[in-house]
């Protein structure tokens, strides 16, 4: 009995119980942090599989959508009126507006109603059309309205294309325009060519994002 008590009380026993204790929570950790470290890996490499396969996706869709565009608009691109560049209709601002101005000629009227009638056969259920605006660097100059800029032409010419294409059939909702000016020159405004074809309109498709609950509750 005395021999007994004296080992139940033994420090040393306490210490080693202790110890084994603390190594066994030791590996438990490592463990579960290798079990973790490993989680990360696979989820990580599931993301980067999912972001790859939805961009091929997308350059597939992209790839049809150009396809059945450059087919829909065989005509107006055979007419040298328009160039699909990158699945974006490329017009000289020449065909549609007069030098300085904003208002749709009926040359462009037209060029835009031909336009309409490819975009609405690849347009999807998400989909919505962007028409840019676009200038060269020579400044807007107008004694009566001294204030209007290259930015203010760029922006209006994208405006009416925009009424011009809801006049056509499609829903306000999914089209926008913005202008740029001078600021998207696709060649150096060095020469007159190069200006020219630098005062352009694009009219592009693009996936409309939506909205989830909280970006509309927080609206």
């Amino acid at each position: 009995m005395r021999l007994r008590r004296e080992e139940n009380n033994n420090p040393w026993m306490a210490y080693t119980d202790l110890g084994v204790a603390l190594v066994s929570l030791f590996i438990l950790a490592f463990v579960a942090m290798a079990t973790l470290k490993e989680q990360k890996a696979e989820d990580l490499t599931r993301t980067e599989e999912e972001v790859l396969s939805c961009q091929e996706e997308m350059r597939k869709i992209a790839s049809e959508r150009n396809a059945l565009l450059s087919q829909s608009l065989k005509s107006s691109i055979e007419k040298g009126l328009i160039a699909l560049e990158d699945g974006k209709i490329q017009i000289q601002a020449s065909f549609l507006f007069p030098v300085n101005g904003a208002d749709l000629t009926d040359e462009g009227v037209r060029v835009i109603e031909g336009i309409s009638r490819g975009l609405l056969d690849v347009l999807g259920e998400s989909d919505v059309i962007m028409v840019s605006g676009f200038t060269d660097d020579v400044p807007f100059k107008d004694f009566k309205h001294p204030y209007y800029t290259n930015w203010n032409l760029s922006t209006e010419r994208a405006v009416n294309v925009v009424k011009t294409l809801i006049k056509q059939g499609f829903p306000p909702d999914r089209l926008f325009a913005a202008g740029f000016g001078e600021f998207q020159p696709k060649y150096p405004n060095d020469s007159d060519e190069h200006r020219r074809l630098n005062r352009r309109v694009e009219i592009g498709v693009t996936p409309l994002q939506k909205m989830g609950d909280d970006e509309k509750k927080a609206k």
